[in-house]
């Protein structure tokens, strides 16, 4: 039986090609990675995000499900750092709203449909969500 709430994030199933800027992390603020996301279901259960780098390293990948009970998505992220952190998500049809407060620090991420592609911004707070700075941005257009 398909997941009533996974399917509304249907829209953005398929192959995307991104491209990364305005990261503070890169070698300027000017700097542009570009890659592959594939996102797709995971029998009825799941979406699967997998993002790839334009030299074909794996990046990264979300897992996200939705508990009934609970009445809410969550994430599982997974880099190639060895990375592992879980999200609680939202979704009003138009925007999704990554978001963690753990002890090491806050994290949003915010992915927005637009009529162009997918559009998304990653911060995170040093103080507990007082002030925040962006990590990046990214904008995905469908293959």
């Amino acid at each position: 039986m398909r997941n009533k709430a996974l399917a509304k994030l249907e829209p953005l199933l398929g192959e995307w090609e991104y491209t990364m800027y305005n990261s503070w992390f890169l070698e300027s603020m000017e700097t542009k990675i570009k890659g592959s996301t594939v996102i797709e279901r995971l029998h009825d259960s799941f979406v699967v995000i997998r993002n790839t780098s334009a030299d074909k390293k794996p990046e990264d990948i979300w897992v996200i499900g939705y508990s009934d009970p609970q009445d809410k998505y969550q994430m599982f992220y997974h880099d190639q750092r060895g990375v592992a952190r879980i999200f609680n998500m939202t979704f009003n049809g138009k925007r999704l709203l990554f978001w963690r407060e753990d002890k090491d620090f806050y994290q949003r991420i915010t992915i927005d449909i637009t009529v162009d592609g997918l559009h998304s911004v990653a911060e995170a707070s040093e103080d507990k969500g007082k002030t925040w700075r962006k990590d990046l941005e990214m904008a995905h257009k469908k293959i």
